[in-house]
């Protein structure tokens, strides 16, 4: 799946009183130019902060509106940073949904990374690239519920089973590490 059509997936999907929490890096790119809030009572709360702020800020957003469901854009470059918090949120039973953009990368430095090396070359992969991880079963293991969706079609299905859980939970949903977000345009 490309993050284009995650992001399409998640505006058709967000419940209309819904906090969607976006992390920095690519994750606050794809969330502000590609997802399209439809009701007034939804709200967005984009990192200003460094990268993996999402997940905390999530489960901040769900201590100060319980009653509203709070999902979480993140990559998997973001989750990283805290991942460990899991564990707080099942303690406390802070139940927010958080979507990783698993695209086994942080392909947001590929560019980077390859002019620095002249392109690709050996072993200049291993600067941006991530072994394959699987954040549902990490997930799981922490008492949360964890999901991982690999078609599209699979995304309305699991943001419903982890909303209704009555759990933290993590959609780990795979996606593909081409997938490189929209420059920001800066006018002159």
């Amino acid at each position: 799946m490309l993050p284009e059509r995650l992001c399409r997936e998640l505006t058709d999907y967000l419940p209309s009183d819904s906090i969607l929490v976006s992390d920095t890096g690519h994750s606050g790119i794809w969330t502000g130019t590609m997802i399209d809030f439809k009701h007034p009572d939804q709200s967005f709360i984009r990192c200003s902060g460094s990268l993996g702020w999402g997940l905390p800020a999530a489960m901040g957003a769900k201590c100060a509106q319980p009653d509203r469901p709070v999902i979480c854009f993140t990559g998997d470059g973001g989750i990283w940073y805290h991942i460990a918090e899991l564990d707080t949120a099942m303690k406390s039973e802070i139940n927010a949904v958080i979507v990783v953009n698993n695209n086994h990368s942080l392909n947001q430095e590929q560019g980077g990374v390859e002019s620095v090396y002249g392109g690709r070359t050996a072993g200049s992969d291993e600067l941006w690239l991530f072994p394959d991880a699987d954040f549902a079963k990490m997930a799981e293991s922490m008492g949360c519920l964890g999901i991982t969706v690999n078609k599209p079609s699979e995304l309305a299905g699991a943001l419903d089973q982890a909303l209704d859980s009555g759990r933290p939970a993590v959609v780990d949903v795979k996606t593909h590490v081409e997938g490189i977000a929209p420059r920001t345009w800066m006018p002159s």
